[in-house]
């Protein structure tokens, strides 16, 4: 096999130097035509900061928002608040159109996270307005499917505290309930200073009526049983308040709308393309077009030897 070192290369290559630069030529005009017919694209760009996320597992806030960022949920939303599927002229009805479509989003749409930790969304449209829309909606049903999700999550907690409170309370009604049936059974009301009375009375020698020897009976007998009741009710109340006003800050988180996206850059309006660059285009395609003469040359004068 014959080997062509660098001098060969170089003579065989000026030899056709002319139909090289033929090729680029053409390439640089078929390019540049081309470039022409592409349709421009303009880009918005924002960036946002997470706020009012709870950390989970060891992601960060802004993995965590990016994770929403980049959910099927969003794009679903968004595909549907601006009819992306007609706007990319994909029929609805035909095979692998979901394919396509999120072919075609992934090519406009990207989110990625910055150096400081916060996420710049870049949206691609032929239309500055409808980009510019789009990085606003992504914003919004990022914001939408967060607050939903945690309004799930507080649901849940506002049932499972309301449960709580519902047994907390037929704890307090039973101990109540017995309570007061001593209470009205021996007529206590102030067990301190029912007692203090009868005490100061038996001293004295007066005779004590029917009532208030029942009464001095309960508080002899049934004392320490509601003194042990009351710390009882006194406790459950304690944690009957605790569970209340845990359920009161959930409803009113709830009940709250708030943002989890701190906008650092609204979307902005772009005036000017981003797409197609011609210069990159012509000069890619140029330089690509030299690169396979310059091989095809080489190899057809290969050839040629070859056969003499």
């Amino acid at each position: 096999m014959e080997n062509f070192n660098t001098k060969d290369i170089i003579a065989i290559l000026l030899k056709n130097k002319k139909g090289i630069i033929i090729v680029m030529i053409v390439a640089a005009i078929a390019s540049s035509v081309a470039s022409f017919l592409l349709k421009p694209k303009f880009k918005s760009v924002a960036v946002v900061y997470p706020v009012n996320l709870s950390p989970t597992s060891e992601e960060s806030n802004t993995e965590q928002l990016m994770q929403y960022f980049t959910s099927e949920e969003v794009m679903e939303a968004v595909a549907k608040k601006f009819d992306l599927y007609g706007h990319y002229s994909l029929n609805t009805s035909e095979e692998g159109y979901k394919s396509l479509f999120k072919f075609y989003y992934a090519e406009n749409v990207k989110i990625s996270p910055t150096l400081y930790e916060s996420i710049e969304i870049e949206v691609k449209d032929e239309s500055p307005k409808m980009a510019q829309d789009i990085a606003q909606g992504l914003i919004d049903a990022t914001n939408d499917l967060v607050y939903g999700l945690k309004r799930e999550r507080l649901a849940e907690y506002i049932a499972n505290t309301s449960k709580a409170l519902n047994n907390e309370f037929k704890s307090v009604d039973s101990i109540n309930a017995k309570l007061t049936e001593l209470r009205v059974k021996y007529n206590i009301i102030d067990i301190t200073s029912q007692g203090k009375y009868l005490s100061k009375k038996s001293i004295s020698d007066k005779a004590l009526n029917e009532s208030e020897k029942n009464l001095w009976e309960g508080l002899k007998t049934k004392n320490t049983e509601m003194e042990k009741l009351s710390n009882f009710f006194n406790g459950q109340m304690k944690t009957v308040n605790e569970i209340s006003n845990q359920q009161d800050k959930y409803l009113l988180d709830y009940n709250s709308r708030i943002s989890f996206t701190n906008v650092v850059s609204k979307p902005t309006l772009p005036d000017k393309k981003c797409f197609p660059v011609r210069w990159i285009i012509v000069s890619l395609s140029t330089l690509s077009a030299f690169a396979l003469a310059c091989l095809f040359f080489i190899l057809t004068n290969k050839a040629t030897r070859k056969v003499d």
